[in-house]
């Protein structure tokens, strides 16, 4: 369970313990690590001409942003398993929210933990690992993982009436004051740890993870004031993908769970347009609260020696092309913000089109930290790209989703690689990687795919087109080899995965 507040109070009032520090540098850089549920890249710095997000903004001003940033999976566990572990989900075997790394590797060292084995004091405040205490990994922390403390504020709901928790409206605007919804007090309690640290003169890594944008779409009526409802109508929301194969789209129903959203989620013009203000609503309410953070770095004098990490957890759709919620292997859902400021290393204000994925996260620190890590990891350090972001990035950078989503048995994978210019994905039944259906998407080709503010969306599948067999061919050899150097079997597996074949079975019905 969280610890109480009183007990939180305690844990930031007295000394921490001291850890083995011998062999560090002299001065050790501070992490300042701040999640966002289900973030996609809706935001000014971003190219969004609807968000209002000033204060990161400002972050991206004074870092770097990147523009190409893939998650491994599209659902809250899998994605920050991954980024936390630096390892892929066929290696962690996290696939779903209630899956845990652990279970699978359980002597693996986390990237917060690796901090914490070198003398840094290690804190998590809100949805870092998870929103749910049956996936907290307490060897990552100096200190219990907060989730909620308890008292007016801490519930998903402020109006009267309305649920404490659960599943409620699928969006509320009260007129209260930030900390009357748990971001707000999750903000608090950060700057409380900020002044901490800066009292001790303990290196620390802090990771604060805001619940919001995540639905119910809640924050403060005064986030919701600045936008004009109209704004949020949707265009392109009555078709969807062409050609898409029926895997492709995901078939839990995150936002039907709501009070009021239709089962099918095929809701009306005007529900969709609050639940889009809504989101925006919840953004502005996150970016305030971010704001708020930097203020505190720079008023403690912490700015200098802390390397700010902002990244959403995968990215979200709105109703575009017919859909809501995450859970596939598109480009908007894979897709997140990641940015990046390392005093010393990075470029004011610069951006970089560089391929990454969030296992590169985890060895990035590490560099910057100086510090040594695991020999297993699946990603490569992005310091290369923070000092010149006209560096190389990956060729491709690798996703995957499951169908059906469930914690076992589930009966196809879909492995998807993003190039500059394509996606493609491949879906196979389990485990034999046996395929059964392909995805090609051209980002430069209208007809398949198009660019709208900050989001990529697809329109039609080409795979099938012979104008694109060269291109087809050249996405799936570099699949193929995916699968033969990155994605290595685990001795759990049920059987042995063999290599893929490149030759096509019979596709399911496109829905």
């Amino acid at each position: 369970m969280s610890p109480p507040l009183p007990l939180l109070a305690a844990l930031l009032a007295a000394p921490l313990a001291a850890l083995h520090a011998a062999d560090a540098p002299k001065q050790k850089p501070n992490i300042l690590f701040i999640a966002a549920d289900d973030l996609r890249t809706s935001l000014g710095c971003y190219g969004d001409p609807l968000a209002k997000s000033p204060n990161i903004d400002r972050l991206a001003s004074q870092g770097l942003m990147f523009q190409r940033a893939y998650c491994h999976q599209a659902v809250c566990g899998p994605s920050r398993a991954s980024l936390l572990t630096g390892r892929l989900p066929d290696s962690t075997r996290v696939w779903h929210n209630r899956d845990l790394f652990r279970s699978a590797i359980p002597d693996l060292v986390t990237l917060p933990q690796l901090f914490k084995n070198n003398g840094w004091q290690t804190l998590s405040l809100g949805k870092v690992f998870s929103g749910d205490e049956r996936e907290l990994d307490p060897p990552s922390w100096s200190a219990p993982e907060v989730l909620r403390g308890e008292g007016p504020g801490w519930k998903n709901y402020a109006l009267a009436g309305a649920k404490a928790s659960g599943k409620g409206a699928a969006h509320e605007a009260a007129d209260v004051p930030d900390d009357g919804y748990p971001d707000g007090k999750l903000a608090q309690l950060a700057i409380g740890a900020l002044g901490k640290f800066q009292r001790t003169k303990e290196p620390f890594f802090l990771a604060v993870g805001f619940f919001k944008p995540h639905l119910p779409f809640n924050a403060p009526k005064r986030y919701w004031d600045p936008y004009d409802p109209s704004v949020f109508d949707l265009k392109d929301g009555a078709s969807g993908v062409e050609g898409a194969p029926e895997l492709a789209m995901h078939s839990h129903r995150e936002l039907a769970g709501y009070d009021g959203m239709p089962a099918d989620e095929r809701v009306s013009a005007g529900q969709a347009r609050a639940l889009r203000h809504g989101y925006y609503a919840c953004v502005s309410y996150i970016d305030a609260q971010v704001g708020k953070l930097m203020d505190a770095l720079q008023r403690l004098g912490l700015e200098g020696n802390t390397i700010v990490v902002l990244w959403g957890d995968h990215g979200w759709s709105l109703g575009e092309k017919n859909r809501w919620c995450k859970g596939t292997n598109f480009d908007r859902d894979a897709r997140a913000p990641m940015l990046i400021r390392a005093p010393g290393v990075t470029r004011p204000g610069a951006t970089t089109e560089a391929l990454i994925e969030y296992v590169d996260v985890y060895p990035t620190l590490a560099e910057l930290a100086g510090l040594a890590p695991p020999d297993s990891l699946d990603g490569r350090s992005l310091v290369p790209i923070l000092k010149d972001p006209a560096a190389r990035g990956r060729d491709v950078a690798l996703s995957q989703f499951t169908r059906p989503w469930k914690p076992h048995g589930f009966e196809f994978m879909g492995y998807s690689i993003r190039s500059p210019t394509h996606r493609y994905t491949r879906w196979v039944e389990w485990p034999s990687r046996t395929t059964t259906a392909e995805e090609l998407y051209d980002y430069g080709s209208p007809a398949s795919a198009t660019r709208e503010g900050a989001l990529f969306i697809e329109q039609r599948n080409v795979a099938a087109d012979p104008a694109y067999a060269g291109e087809l061919g050249r996405m799936r050899s570099k699949l193929d080899e995916i699968f033969a150097t990155r994605i290595r079997p685990h001795p759990s597996d049920d059987a042995a995965i063999p290599e893929p074949k490149p030759k096509k079975n019979k596709k399911k019905k496109n829905r």
